[in-house]
């Protein structure tokens, strides 16, 4: 429930996103979905942690398309590498979406 909460602090958010990430390494992860985590570490300003859960969700996204948005799935790890200045990596997952999903975004936008 803390997790919906409005007016968590960003330290507390923050903590709770590293135990999170100690349950996943300890191989015992807490059943959140990652959307909101991903969501979550994006507005604490974590964007390591949060490209890590848009990328888990990118690859479900791949392995389950029938309910992924393929735009809206590429657009978030897109601009999180770019607010890392990992601009190669941003453009890859751009050229990637491209030729496998079919999706047309323009590099201008989002690189």
């Amino acid at each position: 429930m803390t997790f919906y909460s409005p007016n968590i602090p960003p330290e507390i958010l923050a903590t709770l996103l590293s135990f999170v990430e100690f349950m996943e390494h300890d191989e015992k992860p807490l059943p959140i979905d990652i959307h909101l985590l991903g969501g979550l570490a994006g507005k604490c300003r974590a964007f390591a942690k949060a490209l890590n859960y848009k990328e888990m969700e990118f690859e479900g996204a791949l392995s389950n398309r029938r309910d992924a948005n393929p735009v809206a799935v590429v657009e978030a790890p897109i601009h999180i590498t770019n607010q890392l200045h990992q601009y190669e990596a941003a453009v890859g997952i751009l050229a990637y979406a491209q030729q496998h999903l079919g999706v047309q975004l323009k590099e201008s936008w989002y690189c």
